[in-house]
């Protein structure tokens, strides 16, 4: 019988096993480059503070700035610790004079979405100190980050924000400044007040001719009916008033004060152009302002009204330059990347890190002397100078350098940025360093030319007659070269024949030498043949006679036998 406990037979048993299957997997690889960018960011006055006695920002002892476009998860994700955070209270908005007047949609009282506590705005305060915090009894600069309105010590990657900091990364610039003060006044501040009272006086014409255009009535109270008040509250054109008789009402003349009003704006705009430096002639507003006047009298007040405009605009480039003195402070504190960029027209490499040790920059303010016309003809009076020093041989005092300094402000006078477009640059270098566009040859004294002519053409005949007796050496090189051809065919000639001569010689010396082997051969084997026919007899002769001593030798011992 068949074993019941048997197991089953299993599909493919005995079969090798399957190979397992290699796993694939999806990789998306992300590549995050960052690029570092160093901007200067505009504050906000109302956000800005300063210590009372302070002159400046780079000698003050305090200053603050309130930060308050930063959300709850934008200041977790710089680092900030995350339960401090999220206690401090929202920032609501401000409500001092300045915001408000800014304000006109009413953007500064939002505090973000009540639901969404990732996106309310936190109110974060970095302060800018002098003080000797570490007790070596010498004060330094410290940035301290606080948040809220109770000015709490922020922690950032579990330690305080209490950082010593180079320099206070601030600038300000003020168009009116005011002596031994850090706040000055503004071009506002100059026209306020009188425009003001521009618009105290507009108003006052404007009511005045309200007044007259819709007068006032005098009635009798004899004279008016129920309805005559009732009709006189309505004012409308051709609207009818009921009296109890005819000329009942009576018109009320207003006087006109227009004639008051109006020289007094005049006034008011001749102090406003005095106070700002713009006046209608300036602005091309001005009918009369051409009028029997000439160009260079024009001239003179496009000028002279420009002069504060422009001390506005050099008081202004001050506060650029220290903006431009921190962005490169920062730039080379922090710039670890080489960069490529382009620099008059030119692509040259950039690397910050080669800043460590630049002490000596210096920042020019790019404000000219003067207008477009001033600038244009004080250049040319320049290249007059230039021109009358070339002209009397100062070539010492005038290169091509200095021709092409004068060509190139001339060319940004006119407005052109490029001016390479128009003039080439004398030092310009190739890739293999020479000079680009090098300079040609100083012109000669004409003596000094004819004599160098005379030589050039007495160079010219022993130039050719050497070429002659060069060609006739060539001459005769090739003839020698020819006969020596001709020696050395004829010598290799004769050694071929010699060559040939000698091989048919060894060919017989060769072949007599080879058949006198073959008979010195068959001598030696004739010899070996004979020799061994020799020895072959002799020892034929030996066995026979010893053959024949044996039967002598037998004979004699026979008789012996038989006597016995």
């Amino acid at each position: 019988m068949a074993d019941m406990n048997a197991l089953p037979a299993v599909p493919g048993a005995g079969l090798p096993a399957p190979v397992p299957l290699t796993m694939v997997h999806d990789v998306t690889v992300v590549t995050t480059r960052k690029l570092a960018q160093a901007k200067a960011m505009g504050v906000p006055p109302e956000e800005f503070g300063i210590d009372r006695d302070a002159r400046g920002i780079r000698d003050c002892n305090y200053c603050f700035h309130e930060i308050v476009t930063k959300t709850e998860a934008q200041l977790i994700a710089e680092g900030y610790d995350e339960d401090q955070i999220k206690a401090l209270e929202p920032y609501t908005g401000r409500t001092d004079i300045e915001t408000m007047e800014r304000d006109t949609v009413q953007e500064h009282t939002g505090a973000g979405d009540g639901l969404n506590s990732a996106s309310r705005l936190v109110k974060l305060t970095e302060h800018y100190i002098r003080v000797d915090y570490e007790g070596s009894g010498r004060p330094c600069l410290y940035q301290v980050m606080t948040g809220g309105d109770q000015g709490e010590i922020l922690r950032k990657d579990g330690k305080e924000c209490v950082e010593p900091f180079d320099t206070i990364p601030f600038a300000a610039t003020t168009p009116v400044p005011i002596p031994h003060r850090f706040i000055g006044r503004s071009i506002a501040d100059l026209v306020m007040p009188l425009q003001r009272e521009k618009t105290a006086m507009k108003r006052g014409a404007l009511d005045n001719l309200y007044l007259h255009n819709n007068p006032r009535v005098e009635v009798g109270e004899d004279k008016a009916g129920p309805s005559t008040i009732n009709d006189l509250l309505v004012s409308r054109p051709g609207g009818v008033v009921r009296t109890k008789s005819i000329g009942a009402l009576n018109w009320q003349t207003t006087p006109d004060v227009s004639g008051s009003i109006f020289p007094m704006l005049q006034y008011l705009d001749a102090e406003l152009e005095t106070r700002t430096g713009l006046s209608k002639q300036t602005q091309g507003i001005d009918a009369n302002a051409l009028q029997n006047q000439s160009a260079t009298a024009v001239a003179q007040v496009f000028s002279a009204s420009q002069m504060r405009v422009k001390l506005i605009a050099r008081i202004m480039a001050e506060g650029v330059r220290d903006i431009f003195a921190l962005l490169h402070g920062t730039i080379r504190k922090h710039g670890q990347q080489q960069q490529t960029v382009r620099l008059r027209n030119k692509w040259i490499e950039i690397n910050p890190r080669n800043w460590k040790t630049r002490d000596d920059m210096t920042i020019n303010v790019g404000l000219g002397t003067g207008s477009k016309a001033q600038q244009f003809a004080q250049t040319m009076a320049l290249a007059n100078v230039q021109k009358e020093l070339l002209a009397g041989g100062k070539v010492n005092l005038v290169g091509d350098r200095e021709l092409y300094n004068t060509a190139e402000e001339l060319t940004k006078i006119m407005g052109h940025r490029n001016p390479d477009r128009f003039f080439k640059n004398p030092e310009e270098k190739g890739p293999d360093g020479q000079l680009v566009n090098p300079p040609p040859p100083p012109p000669q004294d004409p003596k000094i030319a004819a004599v160098n002519a005379k030589a050039q053409l007495e160079m010219q005949q022993m130039q050719a007659r050497a070429e002659i007796e060069r060609i006739q050496a060539q001459a005769d090189i090739a003839v020698q070269n020819r006969k020596a051809e001709s020696e050395i065919a004829i010598a290799q000639m004769k050694a071929r024949l010699e060559a040939q001569l000698a091989l048919m010689q060894y060919g017989l010396d060769e072949k007599s030498h080879s058949w006198k082997m073959v008979l010195d051969g068959m001598k030696m084997e004739h010899d070996e043949r004979r020799h061994q026919h020799e020895t072959e007899r002799t020892a034929i002769d030996m066995l026979g006679k010893a053959m024949d001593h044996e039967a002598r030798q037998s004979q004699q011992e026979q008789p012996q036998n038989n006597g016995e």
